[in-house]
């Protein structure tokens, strides 16, 4: 009876959906520990030339963890 519901199609893999832009895809980038911590991997990815201290989203403290986190989203170019 079970076999009846079963499709012979394979529809594993869900359909992502299309970017805004086709050409340029977003990847955030999220840093969570102690204070000094996170400060330290921002300025420490802006000294490789990574991304701009900047360009980081402000301190914030997360919920789930009381640690405190900071998000850089990057643009890539397909």
């Amino acid at each position: 009876m079970a076999k009846a519901f079963l499709s012979n199609e394979a529809k594993s893999e869900v359909p992502a959906m299309p970017p805004v832009n086709p050409e340029r895809e977003p990847v955030k980038i999220m840093v969570v520990g102690s204070r000094w911590a996170v400060l330290l991997i921002i300025h420490t990815l802006h000294r490789l030339g990574f991304a701009q201290a900047g360009e980081w989203s402000k301190l914030q403290v997360e919920p789930a963890t009381r640690q405190w986190m900071s998000v850089l989203t990057k643009w890539l170019r397909r």
